[in-house]
């Protein structure tokens, strides 16, 4: 049998709910399906014995600071936005970034090894090399020697790329441009980690990539992308030859100024031709 839900009641029951909670309601997230929380950070803990530290503490970070206890557990609200929060972050792990995006953006797909979300998930190595039908594409598709190859995954997050790529990446090939450099067939990469960078960029022969993926989702942000960029990696390339520039989201490092950040940074790296902690 089919079950109707009336969400307006549900609504009015939960306004009523956080009300008798104390303070008023206030919607946290966009949408029709909003969650209705009410502050926590320091409105949990009655009169701060030092109001300007604290205040202080607050302005510098988003981590949940100040939030109180009852006894020996969360306070209501707190718990609801741990909730909410965690919610978000498995929700932007397991979704998929939008083939629609991807076409409006002229990008390239590619795939890798690994043939679903479980599977990228559970063996991380699998994202890290492409299939021998992305080998093939990238062969048939993209441009060979560029100065720099510009690459997109989705990463841990597919919201961080459906939500800001559009922005980064339109602000990201004018940079590059304005800095005389010459870019690589645009490409995104489904179910991909960091380190496919370094094979794409062998297979097309480019003195720098830039690979671009969402962040693994925290319990603040689920939505930020993280920007690597390596010069000429090599076969058994590591982390330390590549740099990255994270933290990008509209509440921290904005996409467009990013995008300057990273153009920037790829030009330095070509001119010195090294990256990474040689530099």
């Amino acid at each position: 049998m089919e079950t109707l839900v009336d969400r307006k009641r549900i609504e009015r029951l939960v306004r009523a709910t956080l009300a008798q909670l104390g303070g008023d309601a206030q919607r946290v997230n966009d949408g029709d399906r909003g969650l209705l929380l009410t502050p926590d950070r320091g409105a949990n803990l009655g009169a701060a014995f030092d109001a300007d530290a604290m205040n202080a503490m607050l302005a510098s970070t988003p981590a949940r600071i100040g939030v109180g206890r009852a006894g020996t557990r969360y306070r209501t609200n707190t718990l609801l936005r741990f909730r909410a929060d965690h919610a978000a972050a498995k929700d932007a792990v397991m979704s998929e970034v939008d083939d629609q995006l991807v076409a409006r953006l002229g990008l390239v797909e590619l795939t890798t090894r690994a043939p679903d979300k479980r599977l990228f998930l559970e063996r991380p190595d699998a994202g890290r090399a492409l299939s021998d039908e992305g080998k093939q594409r990238l062969a048939d598709k993209c441009v060979k020697g560029p100065q720099v190859q510009v690459c997109y995954g989705d990463g841990l997050s597919a919201a961080a790329i459906n939500h800001h790529l559009e922005a980064f990446h339109g602000a990201l090939l004018p940079a590059l441009a304005a800095r005389g450099l010459r870019v690589g067939t645009p490409l995104f990469v489904r179910r991909s980690r960091v380190k496919v960078m370094d094979e794409i960029a062998r297979l097309v022969d480019a003195e720098a990539c830039v690979f671009t993926c969402g962040e693994r989702p925290g319990l603040g942000f689920a939505d930020s992308l993280s920007s690597y960029y390596i010069y000429r990696p090599a076969s058994g390339a590591t982390d330390a030859d590549r740099e990255v520039i994270s933290n990008i989201n509209p509440r921290g490092l904005e996409p467009t100024r990013a995008a300057q950040a990273v153009a920037e940074a790829c030009a330095r790296i070509l001119a010195a031709k090294k990256s990474g902690v040689v530099l």
